[in-house]
């Protein structure tokens, strides 16, 4: 069941990245929690699942890169959309108290509202962000002042660390393990497999999957994480490694 909802805001954040605000005319139903998703309805285009990156009881969030006709769309139409859920099983972090956050690209955009659990339930957040392109780097403190320390990392050697997000986690962990309970991993699925075979045995380490999803419900069957019984939008997106580990081999590799 799609919910109105109204454009009011829109900040870029860099050469390609937008944070778009949405007014809420009628109640979610449910109280998202960190790492959920919804679906956007944009009228005559399509639906598109988005990570909730803010939410308030009548405002939500969300943070995206325009890569395709869904975000350009999103980034360039006023007025009315749709929104669907919260989806999926999210994240609590009220069991640890330090956590590092690690995004490859658009995985940053759950960030904001993870961070706001973690300043509420008095967990400390650290985040690494890797990019292919500097370019599409932003200062990460702009939406999460609360954040205690933040690596970057960049493919093309521009800025902060030269490679990708999961080696700069690796050493991040190698410096500072003692710090952290937890290590979250919100990316593409080459980046988590690589968290998941490096951080293993560091660390517990969490991964938030992407695919496919159309219907939200389990009905449709779209995001099957194949070659796994399990469905994203009903059983994810969030993991444990080991609960995934097949799925990110077999998708890899496809």
């Amino acid at each position: 069941m799609f919910r109105s909802a109204k454009k009011t805001d829109m900040v870029a954040l860099s050469e390609k990245y937008y944070y778009v605000e949405f007014s809420l005319l009628e109640d979610l139903g449910t109280e998202p929690r960190p790492l959920q998703f919804i679906n956007i309805w944009i009228p005559g285009v399509d639906e598109v699942p988005m990570s909730i990156s803010q939410y308030t009881v009548e405002k939500l969030y969300v943070l995206f890169k325009v890569v395709g006709e869904g975000t350009r769309s999103l980034r360039d139409r006023s007025g009315f959309f749709g929104i669907k859920g919260p989806l999926g099983n999210g994240i609590s972090l009220s069991s640890y108290s330090r956590v590092l956050f690690v995004a490859g690209g658009t995985g940053i955009a759950p960030l904001p509202f993870l961070a706001k659990h973690a300043e509420e339930s008095g967990v400390s957040l650290d985040v690494v962000w890797g990019v292919k392109k500097s370019s599409d780097l932003f200062n990460v403190k702009r939406l999460v002042p609360s954040t205690s320390s933040i690596y970057y990392a960049s493919e093309d050697c521009v800025v902060g660390y030269c490679g990708r997000a999961s080696d700069l986690a690796k050493w991040v962990l190698h410096e500072h393990a003692w710090r952290y309970d937890v290590v979250v991993c919100v990316g593409p699925k080459d980046m988590l497999l690589d968290m998941c075979r490096k951080v293993g045995g560091l660390a517990e380490v969490f991964v938030s999957l992407e695919a496919l999803v159309k219907c939200g419900l389990g009905a449709c069957g779209s995001c099957i994480l194949k070659p796994l019984p399990r469905l994203l939008c009903i059983d994810g997106p969030v993991f444990k490694c080991s609960e995934v580990y097949k799925h990110l081999e077999w998708s890899t590799q496809y």
